[in-house]
């Protein structure tokens, strides 16, 4: 069974392409554009179509999330699938001529194809409870699903209040003058660590017309009438203040909502999906809390619609396995002829790689651009497009963040540990391979991936996930005595995260990087060496 499987309208469109239950290829809009949560799925698919490589008469399958592109589907009955969603099916089964010729096509609701990847990474347990929640979905904000004798089961729609899911962080994104991008809750979370939570501002919250959400004549007069007091005024303590209320609210909802649907029996698996999947104060306070794991997708944004719509195709409609997949799939390794040409051709001179010279670089001070294999799948950089740097060195978080990525300075960063050195230095803490928690750090451990809260966001590796790094990890703390190092995303101000050695030189090739690794092959920055 060949699947082909697409997010082809909205905001971070992709395309993914299965054989026989096996993920094979996957490629996120952006990585190719550089844009930004690039909704433009044409440019994915030809590129699918060519690298994976998929013949276009062998697919037997196409599987596609909502909104879905109508002129690029060719769907014979479009308003009888419209109509099928929007009444709240969770799929509707039709044929899409995207190919050429008529081909069974699956659509996936929104909100149900994130849940059927949360689903995915929580082994598609019997009794798990699966939480969506986003800023808009197909139908709702936030979802609820249950996995009950081996089928998905929609059990709760919109069961959070405003503050309690992605509206209300795009709302306040918006109200304190960051704008309407999808990356404005990440951005507005990071203010909340530096506030703390006031009653004022809660009751303020709390009193809101719960029509808010609906009715766009609520939201402009909920505008209108905060912006005008001084809780919400847009100096910085202010914003931050406002932020940690709205916070501790939101975590309290959600725990409440799973607490009641997960406390009997206590052994039920729980996952979350959707953007709100990203906030990692949440996820790791309902971590403990629930005195549970939690399954959380890397790719649980809108990013992982190509791959949730398939793994949901695959398994709920038509009863295969999908296996597990790894994090890197997001496109193909690069070739290290390719890489050593983007680097020469930056006039750099690229040699085989060393990780010890390479620790001792981070040692030193310097920064260093890693690029390994295929990319990662989600907006996180785990390893593969990454920027690193010594978390204990003076400065390096603002020369990270504020001066090569030009980031908000109030930011934080957050690091990569292997998991070994992680058991060590947090004993029973459970680990986190997708840097999708918060962790306590003591003062003085990572400073400068050390919140102002108190807390890191944390990656924990280990040496079968990331051979090269892993190693790297480990020559770094013989020569520094410190065991993780800062790791931030691969890309330049505004641009997505670089997909290619050409993009990684365009991004950084004349900026304060002292070191250059793509692979097999590495370059020092002219005058490093």
């Amino acid at each position: 069974m060949k699947v082909l499987s697409l997010h082809s309208l909205g905001h971070d469109a992709g395309v993914s392409y299965f054989e026989d239950g096996v993920l094979r290829f996957s490629i996120e809009a952006e990585r190719l554009s550089r844009v930004k949560h690039d909704g433009r799925v044409d440019d994915a698919l030809q590129h699918v179509l060519r690298a994976a490589p998929v013949n276009p008469d062998e697919v037997d399958l196409i599987a596609v999330s909502t909104p879905f592109s109508h002129a690029l589907l060719g769907l014979p009955d479009l308003d009888a699938a419209l109509a099928a969603i929007n009444s709240g099916a969770l799929h509707h089964r039709t044929t899409s001529t995207l190919l050429g010729r008529p081909v069974d096509c699956v659509i996936v609701t929104h909100e149900v194809s994130h849940a059927a990847l949360a689903a995915h990474y929580a082994g598609h347990s019997e009794g798990c409870v699966v939480l969506v929640n986003e800023g808009r979905g197909q139908i709702t904000r936030s979802s609820l699903f249950r996995i009950e004798q081996g089928m998905l089961r929609w059990l709760e729609k919109d069961p959070l209040p405003w503050y309690g899911n992605g509206f209300g962080w795009s709302a306040l994104g918006y109200l304190f003058g960051f704008g309407k991008s999808p990356s404005v809750a990440g951005k507005v979370m990071a203010l909340g660590g530096y506030g703390q939570p006031r009653a004022d501002v809660r009751d303020l919250l709390l009193g809101v017309r719960p029509d808010v959400m609906a009715d766009p004549a609520a939201a402009e007069a909920t505008y209108d009438d905060l912006s005008g007091r001084p809780q919400f005024a847009r100096d910085f303590q202010t914003m931050a203040d406002a932020i940690a209320t709205f916070q501790t609210l939101f975590t309290e909802q959600v725990y409440q909502l799973l607490a009641r649907h997960t406390g009997v029996p206590a052994g039920v698996d729980v996952a979350l999906g959707g953007g709100c999947a990203l906030n990692i104060v949440a996820n790791a306070e309902l971590r403990s809390r629930l005195g549970r794991d939690i399954a959380i997708p890397p790719a649980c944004g809108d990013s992982g619609h190509s791959i949730g719509a398939g793994v949901y195709a695959m398994h709920y409609v038509l009863g295969q396995r999908v296996e597990p997949f790894d994090v890197y799939v997001n496109g193909r390794a690069e070739a290290a002829g390719d890489s050593a040409a983007a680097l020469t051709s930056a006039g750099l001179r690229p040699v085989a790689y060393d990780g010890g010279a390479a620790a001792q670089v981070l040692a030193g001070g310097g920064v260093v651009a890693f690029l390994e294999g295929a990319a990662e799948v989600g907006p996180r950089a785990l390893g593969h497009r990454s920027l690193l740097g010594d978390p204990s060195a003076e400065g390096m978080r603002k020369r990270l963040s504020e001066e090569l990525k030009r980031r908000e300075w109030f930011r934080p960063l957050g690091a990569v540990i292997r998991e070994d050195r992680f058991a060590e230095l947090f004993p029973g803490q459970p680990v986190s391979p997708y840097m999708l928690f918060n962790y306590d750090v003591r003062e003085g451990l990572f400073a400068q991936a050390r919140h102002v809260d108190g807390t890191s966001r944390l990656q924990t590796l280990t040496r079968a996930a990331h051979p090269r790094l892993f190693d790297l990890l480990g020559e770094f703390e013989q020569l520094t005595g410190t065991a993780a190092l800062i790791n931030t995303s691969l890309n330049g101000p505004g641009r997505a995260i670089a997909q290619s050695s050409r993009d990684m030189i365009d991004d950084f090739g004349g900026q304060d990087v002292d070191l250059f690794v793509a692979g097999d092959v590495m370059a020092y920055r002219a005058g490093v060496r």
